[in-house]
């Protein structure tokens, strides 16, 4: 993925950066800003999110644009070396570029600190990027299937966050699930997931877990 790093950065702290804070950009001029530990997997998910017309981010400004605009350019606007900064540099962005496409100000609410921003103009380095590799999580294949129920869980909206999750309703630990398999759920409904196993902190499922309205007694 071709990126451009604006000048006040180089490349080898966005190469080594721990999190990066970026900007897409089509030739309306229309802006989303956004962070990811890695710019390539991110683009990769917001276009596959854009495409699955089921899922309720497809309905945003920016999952729309995607589908409409095809011509997009990549900016790496500024790192971060750990979540909590990341967050304040994204907030602080998206006051500074006031873009068009984003839903939301950001998870931080400190958006007073000044940082280096540039504008928005291919004159920077342009690199080559590559998606990093994925690790699933560990536990998720530990559990046989005897070790796996079917559990109560409401769907939650998580502050910052425009996609669903799932907590159990008896433990309130949360469930992963892929993002494919939330789509058409919305905040407060009770459903069952099937084929759950309990972890220390969380539930993982299977592939073949399914995610259906609880029925009502």
């Amino acid at each position: 993925m071709k990126v451009i790093i604006t000048k006040n950065l180089k490349e080898f702290q966005v190469r080594n950066a721990l999190h990066i804070i970026y900007a897409h950009q089509n030739l309306n001029g229309d802006v989303y800003i956004g962070q990811a530990k890695c710019i390539v997997n991110r683009w990769n998910e917001h276009m596959q999110l854009a495409n699955s017309l089921t899922h309720p981010e497809s309905k945003q400004k920016f999952k729309q644009a995607l589908r409409y605009n095809k011509n997009w350019r990549h900016y790496i606007i500024a790192i971060a070396s750990n979540q909590e900064k990341a967050d304040k540099v994204e907030s602080a962005a998206i006051a500074f570029y006031k873009p068009t496409l984003n839903s939301h100000p950001g998870r931080s609410c400190d958006k007073n600190t000044k940082y280096d921003f540039q504008s928005l103009v291919p004159d920077g380095k342009e690199v080559e990027l590559e998606a990093a590799k994925i690790v699933k999580y560990k536990t998720q294949e530990r559990f046989t299937d005897k070790e796996r129920k079917t559990i109560q869980c409401k769907a939650i909206l998580k502050k910052g966050k425009s996609h669903i999750s799932f907590e159990c309703i008896d433990d309130g630990f949360r469930v992963n699930v892929s993002h494919k398999k939330r789509g058409g759920f919305k905040e407060e409904d009770l459903v069952t997931i099937s084929f759950a196993a309990k972890g220390k902190s969380f539930y993982t499922t299977t592939d073949y877990s399914d995610i259906k309205l609880a029925v009502e007694k």
